[in-house]
């Protein structure tokens, strides 16, 4: 098997996610190269996120008048953007968990808890609906809690395909023509639920064959 494929299938290391300093005791040189790398990823993250956007947007149907050299164009360039986050996973999948617990889970919450009921008649909108998208968005973090902190969980090949999946799945339904029930919403949620899943039956296994390997009784002496 060739060298990246067995990387990609076995699991990586994921990013830690940098503590707040009030202080940075670091040398001014890794500071400024650290900067320039975040902001660098911030970069990445937001050309690739628009690209699935765009393209997503114009392989869809409605969109036929583009010509078969555009549409192959598109198809071609979210392919790649694909197998990109598909062997970066490790590296951005704590940003999920942040995104969807600051923008989503706090500012739905602090709707719902503040806002008055014109808020709701002026933007179309009932307590009901943002209830269910608060509730999607905690299970989002719930699901992904275990990418983040100083020593997060290895990212497996499973988790990178539901982790990229479910940034395609998420982006298509904010670009598609919204229309109840939210399949492709809903499919990516699934996706993140069968990660975890797998995730967890699989540290259930690991921790039973520890258990079992501690309390092994010793071999009698011959």
């Amino acid at each position: 098997m060739p060298v990246w494929l067995r990387r990609l299938l076995e699991p990586a290391q994921t990013s830690p996610t940098d503590t707040f300093r009030w202080t940075d005791k670091r040398p001014k040189g890794k500071q400024i190269v650290n900067g320039f790398r975040i902001v660098a990823g911030l970069m990445a993250g937001f050309i690739v996120i628009m690209v699935v956007a765009v393209g997503l947007y114009w392989v869809s149907e409605g969109h036929s008048t583009l010509s078969t050299g555009s549409l192959f164009a598109w198809w071609t360039a979210l392919l790649l953007v694909a197998i990109l986050m598909l062997w970066t996973a490790n590296l951005w999948a704590r940003f999920i968990t942040g995104f969807f617990f600051g923008p989503a889970v706090l500012k739905v919450l602090a709707v719902l808890v503040l806002e008055q009921d014109s808020y709701y008649s002026s933007h179309s909108l009932s307590r009901i609906d943002l209830a269910e998208l608060l509730a999607y968005s905690a299970a989002v973090v719930a699901l992904t809690w275990r990418f983040v902190g100083k020593r997060p969980v290895p990212t497996t090949f499973f988790d990178r395909l539901a982790l990229t999946f479910f940034v395609f799945a998420t982006t298509k339904q904010v670009v598609a023509p919204y229309r109840f029930p939210p399949w492709f919403l809903l499919s990516g949620g699934i996706a993140l639920l069968a990660a975890w899943c797998a995730y967890y039956f699989e540290s259930k296994k690991q921790k039973r064959e520890h258990h079992a390997h501690h309390h092994q009784a010793p071999a009698a002496p011959v």
